[in-house]
C-alpha cells in the first residue's frame, strides 16, 4: 500500500513543527537558565537543519499565500 502523498500545507505544518523542536533543542534555548554552559554550541549540522527548514517553509507560505 502506497502512502498518501503530503500536501502543501501538511509539510508546511510539519516544518512549523520541526523548526520548533530543533529551535528547542539548540543549547543557546536554555541562555539564563541554571543549567547553561557558555561553550556549548549547537552543531553546524544542526543549524543546516534550522536553516533548510526555515527556507522551506518561507517558499510554501508563499505558495500558499500565507
Amino acid at each position: 500500500m502506497s502512502k498518501k502523498p503530503e500536501t502543501k500545507e501538511e509539510e508546511l505544518a510539519r516544518l512549523q513543527q520541526e523548526l520548533k523542536d530543533l529551535q528547542s533543542t539548540l543549547p543557546e534555548h536554555c541562555y539564563g537558565t541554571k543549567g547553561y554552559i557558555g561553550v556549548h554550541r549547537a552543531t553546524p549540522q544542526h543549524w543546516q537543519k534550522v536553516e533548510e527548514a526555515e527556507e522551506r517553509i518561507k517558499q510554501l507560505e508563499a505558495e500558499l499565500g500565507h
